[in-house]
């Protein structure tokens, strides 16, 4: 296990397998969010859904193996 599944593992309470849903690209990026558990994005960044989490967020992994919550309306599924 590494160590972004690690702490993402805990920080989320997380114990179901990992596995990608679907894949998608950032079309707009959240630099400035300022929750903890959210994912940083840039805009044509491709991301990779977890799972789907309560209201409009997903849990999602970016390229560097980082874990955390994008909106929904932030990511293009249609690339």
């Amino acid at each position: 296990m590494s160590k972004e599944e690690k702490l993402f593992r805990e920080k989320f309470a997380y114990t179901k397998e990992i596995t990608v849903i679907k894949t998608a690209v950032a079309y707009c990026s959240n630099t400035l969010t300022k929750r903890k558990l959210d994912l940083r994005i840039t805009a044509g960044e491709q991301l990779e859904v977890i799972d789907i989490a309560e209201g409009n967020q997903l849990i999602c992994r970016n390229s560097e193996g980082m874990y955390g919550y994008v909106l929904l309306e932030h990511l293009n599924f249609s690339h």
